[in-house]
C-alpha cells in the first residue's frame, strides 16, 4: 500500500512534470529555449507512461511553453530585469 493513497484523498494527483515545464518557462531568460526542450522532454515521458494519444502531452506543453513566452515577451513588463 503507498502512503500517497491517504495524501490525495480523492484520487487527484498533481502533475508535477507540468508544474516543472511551467517553472521553466517563467523563470528562465527571454532569448533562452531550454523549455522547449524541457517541454519536449515531459511530454515524452507522459505520452510514454499515459493511455491516451501519442504525442498529445508533448504538443500540449509545447503550445503552452509557446504560450507563455508569447506572453512574457509581448504583454508582461517586469520592471526589476529593465535597465534604468
Amino acid at each position: 500500500m503507498s502512503f500517497f493513497v491517504h495524501m490525495f484523498p480523492q484520487g487527484l494527483i498533481p502533475n508535477f512534470i507540468v508544474f516543472a515545464v511551467v517553472a521553466a518557462a517563467l523563470f528562465e531568460k527571454p532569448e533562452s529555449y531550454a523549455s522547449f526542450a524541457a517541454a519536449l522532454f515531459g511530454g515524452l515521458l507522459l505520452n510514454v507512461f499515459s493511455e491516451g494519444i501519442i504525442g498529445l502531452w508533448s504538443g500540449l506543453l509545447l503550445l503552452l511553453t509557446f504560450a507563455i513566452k508569447v506572453i512574457l515577451e509581448n504583454y508582461v513588463r517586469i520592471p526589476i530585469f529593465q535597465k534604468f
